[in-house]
């Protein structure tokens, strides 16, 4: 865990620690930091629109019905998720 937090800014592990009390939750924004590159405003709206319960939730057929290299690349594809929440 300390070579993650090392490698975020500051400034991210400020909003972390203030936001988010379980250490493995706050691990999964770690690395979301890292692979996707979020500033702090966007470290903030992930947090507040719970991320860390968006990932991997899709419910899908995928490992039973395709290869598992395809299976993995379209559950990848469509893991991302959209956030409107600007739209009224």
């Amino acid at each position: 865990m300390q070579q993650l937090v090392a490698q975020v800014p500051w400034g991210h592990n400020i909003i972390l620690m203030e936001k988010i009390k379980d250490k493995e939750i706050r691990k999964i924004y770690i690395e979301g930091i890292l692979k996707n590159g979020w500033g702090r405003n966007m470290l903030s709206i992930q947090i507040d629109s719970e991320y860390h319960l968006r990932i991997g939730a899709s419910n899908n057929n995928f490992k039973n019905t395709l290869p598992a290299l395809d299976s993995d690349l379209v559950k990848y594809t469509i893991k991302d998720p959209y956030i409107f929440d600007f739209l009224s």
